[in-house]
């Protein structure tokens, strides 16, 4: 929010542009431990819908990602006691891996480009269909 807040006057200077959040796909689901967490990023998705309608008139596009499971040190790190020998990766999706850094930042950079110019107050889940919902 704060971010948002402090870009929004920089961007309608500029003639408009994209703000990209970063949600979870935890905002859609629940889990033991994760109230927290899955509050907040259903926070981010909600924000970024409200920031959307309210930026538009100023041609600026606010859109979210929400990432599933990621490949990272730290994704191995908190979901290993959760692996099983018949589940090495949980919560992997329909894809049957984790997700890479990298298919983050291409969704990211996709909704600050041009490309997705009619694109607003949306969150992409990118998460190899772990949470279709």
């Amino acid at each position: 929010f704060y971010c948002c807040r402090a870009a929004i006057p920089e961007i309608i200077k500029a003639g408009g542009g994209a703000i990209v959040n970063i949600a979870s796909v935890a905002g859609y689901v629940c889990y033991p431990g994760g109230t927290a967490y899955a509050a907040a990023k259903a926070g981010v998705t909600g924000l970024t819908r409200a920031l959307a309608g309210e930026v538009g008139r100023h041609n600026i596009r606010v859109n979210a990602v929400a990432p599933g499971p990621i490949d990272t040190p730290l994704a191995r790190t908190v979901l290993k006691e959760m692996a099983t020998r018949d589940d090495p990766q949980p919560f992997a999706g329909v894809i049957r891996r984790w997700g890479k850094p990298e298919e983050i930042a291409n969704a990211v950079a996709f909704l600050a480009s041009e490309q997705s110019s009619y694109v607003t107050g949306d969150t992409i889940s990118v998460s190899g269909g772990a949470f279709m919902h």
